[in-house]
């Protein structure tokens, strides 16, 4: 068939809330529209599918949050990814392709852990990884023969070493303020509320560092002054395959954002090198500050046996030059009308650098969604409300308007005028002991 012409596109989504309230304090707040500024931005899995694709094909990048579709565009094939929130315009794009006789692929997450509805709406679907099943669906078209679903556990398991440098000089022309790199997949600790244990497995797996590196460079290359963030999971699991990546960043001048479980807080020594190596800040996941909300969320209850370490924790990885952006949830099961109170409480009087709070949400593909279909708690499965920030479940004490007014009612506290002129004072003693030492 020879050349083929790809079309991967990101759909727009919705990142919001519905709650007007909330809008209208997210427009009006300088910290809020930082935030969200800060913390979008494409993914690594179209860069990494048109790195994966051979360089006969001509292949174009579309992220409809930066740029409209060209529906007219001659194309063979077109491939969409997205999260749960992106499915229903994933669906309306896919519509409106096969109409004019394209053929249209989907993968990603929310077509790995509903294969069945997206099916019903694309010619061919991708289950899991892709870096098997892309290049043998390229194969099987150039043949005539694409099949309708390609299954990653149908092949052998991925060697993240193997994988390509992805395309970001396809995305290059886009102004984004944050880049996100994947240098690690899969996470341990298997919470009740995350699906990416189901599609990535429980089982650590990373790339090489200087194969990181050399994403990096291209990154840097491509976007001079761009922030690095690294999507993965739970980062720094393997220590020691971190400070061989820290080898690596050495001879990179750049600063970066991560995500990690809170151990990471009980290596005083790798703090200092992931500062000293251009980490700046650092997601937590902390989820609650109530321990029984805790001692149900893994089954080896790993967060609820560590909770009373949490300002120490934070007091560490702070002291060390890493801001804190703490992650919380709203809507837990112990959870009641003085959770919002707690939540904002905790981060002021630890001067916790940014504090990310969201409504539990069942999300297709995890143990959370699983349970609560069975117990009847799932009051809407309108995807474009999975932005976990609307109220979608039944919770015995808080309705959806009480979760959404009491997560407003958190980021206000938070990011109150004289709350951050605390936490910048705070950060001005830490910077100034660093830079006495």
């Amino acid at each position: 068939m020879g050349k083929l012409r790809i079309l991967l596109v990101s759909p727009r989504g919705a990142f919001l809330s519905r709650n007007e309230e909330f809008l209208s304090y997210v427009e009006g707040s300088r910290e809020m529209r930082t935030i969200l500024h800060y913390w979008n931005g494409l993914g690594a899995a179209l860069p990494t599918v048109a790195g994966l694709t051979p360089e006969r094909h001509d292949v174009t990048i579309c992220d409809e949050n930066f740029s409209a579709i060209d529906f007219s565009a001659p194309v063979d094939i077109v491939g969409l990814t997205g999260m749960t929130q992106q499915a229903p315009r994933a669906y309306e794009i896919a519509r409106e392709f096969r109409r004019r006789g394209v053929h249209v692929a989907m993968g990603g997450m929310h077509a790995t852990v509903l294969p069945e509805e997206a099916q019903e709406h694309v010619d061919t679907l991708f289950e899991g990884e892709a870096e098997n099943t892309w290049p043998q669906f390229l194969l099987d078209f150039e043949q005539g023969k694409p099949r309708r679903r390609y299954t990653q556990s149908d092949y052998p398991d991925i060697d993240l070493t193997t994988v390509p440098l992805p395309r970001y000089d396809l995305v290059a022309h886009n102004d984004y303020p944050v880049v996100w790199v994947q240098a690690t997949r899969g996470c341990p600790l298997d919470c009740e509320f995350c699906a990416a244990t189901g599609v990535y497995g429980a089982r650590y797996r990373h790339k090489n560092p200087d194969q990181v590196a050399r994403e990096v460079r291209e990154v840097k290359r491509l976007w001079k002054h761009v922030q690095v963030g690294f999507a993965d999971d739970n980062m720094f699991v393997n220590r020691k395959w971190v400070h061989a990546l820290l080898d690596e960043f050495e001879a990179i001048p750049f600063t970066w954002y991560a995500q990690s479980d809170v151990s990471v807080a009980e290596h005083p020594e790798l703090l200092a090198r992931l500062h000293a190596n251009g980490l700046r800040i650092l997601l937590v996941g902390l989820e609650s500050v109530n321990l029984r909300n805790l001692e149900g969320m893994n089954e080896n209850q790993w967060k609820a046996r560590r909770l009373e370490r949490y300002p120490a924790a934070i007091a560490a990885i702070q002291g060390a030059g890493i801001g804190v952006y703490g992650s919380f949830i709203v809507g837990l099961e112990e959870d009641t009308e003085e959770v919002f109170e707690e939540i904002a409480r905790f981060a002021n009087d630890h001067n916790i650098m940014g504090t990310s709070v969201t409504i539990l949400t069942p999300f297709p593909g995890s143990r959370l969604r699983s349970r609560m279909e069975r117990e009847g708690l799932i009051q809407s499965s309108d995807w474009s409300l999975y932005t976990a920030w609307n109220g979608v479940i039944h919770h015995p004490r808080l309705t959806a308007e009480q979760l959404e007014t009491g997560l407003l009612r958190i980021y206000r506290s938070v990011y109150a005028e004289e709350q951050l002129r605390a936490r910048a004072a705070h950060f001005k003693s830490i910077f100034l002991e660093l830079a006495g030492r």
